[in-house]
C-alpha cells in the first residue's frame, strides 16, 4: 500500500515552489490565497518539517523543498501527458488556448466556428488573461502572445504585426468639424483632439515626439489596461486612441473606424502563435496551427 501526501497539497506546492509566489499559484489554480496557504502548511504538517523559506513576501523552496521540487514536476508532467494520450484515444481531443482578452473575443472568438466546423473532433478551451502562461508547465496548449520574443522552450510564429496607429471613429472626427476627406491628419492637428491612452500616457508622448511636435499635452483623457477596450472606446467616439491595426483591422475594413496618419508606435512587437517545440506534431496542434495560418495569410508549414 502506498503511502502518499495529500495530492490536493501537492499541486499547491509544486504551483507555489516553481512560480515562487503564493498568489500567483493561487491565480494558476483558480482558488483563494488562503486555500494555497492552508494547502501547503497541511503538507509540511504531513512532512513533519517545512518545505519553503518564507522571508518577508518571499517564499522559495528550502533544502527539502528542492528535493521534493523535481519528483513532483515530472510526475504531474507524466501524468497530464498520459491523460492526454487517452483523451485522444477517446475519438475527441481537447485544445485549450490562451491569449489576451483583446485578442481571444476580437481575433479568435470571430473564427472559433470555422475551426470547429473543419475539426469536429477537437474541443476548443479558450482562456483569456493578461498573466504570461507557462506553456511547458501548465495545462494549455497554445498561445498568442503580444511582444517581441522569443520565449525559451517554445516555437513561436509571427502572425500580425503588433504596431498601433492613431485611429477615431467618423463620428469623433465630424464633432470636430473634420471628415475622411481630410485624411491623413497633420500629427498637429491630431493634438488637438481628445486623447484616450493604453496603460501609460507615454505612447502618446512617444508618438507626438517622433512626428516631430513639441509640447504635445497628452495629460488629459483616460487610461485604460486592456488594448481591446481601448477599440471599444474609439468606436463609442470617446477620443483619438492609439490602436492595434491587427485588432481593429475589421472595423478599418468597414468604415467604422479611420486611421488618421500612417505612423506607427510599437513597431517592433509582433502578435505570435506560440507552442511548446516537444509538441510541435501534436495533432491538435497541428490543425490549430495550420488554420492560424490560413487565416492570418501566412503560406507553407513547419
Amino acid at each position: 500500500m502506498r503511502t502518499l501526501p495529500p495530492l490536493t497539497a501537492l499541486r499547491a506546492f509544486e504551483a507555489t515552489a516553481r512560480l515562487g509566489s503564493v498568489t500567483r499559484a493561487a491565480d494558476e489554480l483558480s482558488v483563494t490565497h488562503a486555500a494555497v496557504s492552508h494547502q501547503l502548511r497541511a503538507l509540511e504538517d504531513w512532512f513533519g518539517r517545512p518545505l519553503f523559506r518564507r522571508e518577508h513576501r518571499r517564499i522559495e523552496p528550502n533544502e527539502a523543498g528542492a528535493g521534493l521540487l523535481p519528483v513532483v514536476t515530472d510526475a504531474f508532467d507524466r501524468l497530464a501527458a498520459r491523460a492526454s494520450e487517452i483523451r485522444a484515444q477517446g475519438g475527441r481531443q481537447i485544445l485549450t488556448i490562451t491569449s489576451a482578452p483583446s485578442v481571444a473575443y476580437r481575433w479568435i472568438v470571430p473564427r472559433l466556428a470555422a475551426f470547429s466546423a473543419a475539426h469536429p473532433e477537437i474541443d476548443v478551451r479558450l482562456e483569456h488573461s493578461t498573466r504570461l502562461v507557462d506553456l511547458t508547465r501548465e495545462s494549455v496548449d497554445v498561445a498568442i502572445r503580444y511582444g517581441t520574443g522569443p520565449w525559451p522552450g517554445l516555437t513561436a510564429y509571427p502572425l500580425m504585426p503588433g504596431h498601433a496607429l492613431p485611429i477615431a471613429s467618423p463620428a469623433l472626427l465630424e464633432r470636430h468639424g473634420l471628415s475622411a476627406d481630410d485624411l491623413p491628419l497633420s500629427p498637429e492637428t491630431i493634438a488637438g483632439l481628445p486623447l484616450q491612452h493604453e496603460e501609460t500616457r507615454d505612447f502618446w508622448r512617444r508618438w507626438f515626439v517622433d512626428a516631430g511636435v513639441v509640447g504635445a499635452d497628452v495629460s488629459s483623457g483616460a487610461v485604460f489596461h486592456e488594448a481591446g477596450v481601448l477599440i471599444d472606446v474609439a468606436m463609442a467616439a470617446q477620443g483619438v486612441v492609439l490602436g492595434r491595426v491587427a485588432l481593429a483591422r475589421g472595423l478599418i475594413d468597414q468604415g467604422l473606424l479611420l486611421t488618421l496618419h500612417d505612423r506607427p508606435v510599437g513597431a517592433g512587437a509582433s502578435y505570435w502563435l506560440c507552442y511548446p517545440s516537444s509538441r510541435r506534431d501534436d495533432p491538435a496542434i497541428v490543425a490549430f496551427r495550420e488554420f492560424v495560418f490560413a487565416e492570418a495569410g501566412i503560406s507553407g508549414s513547419e
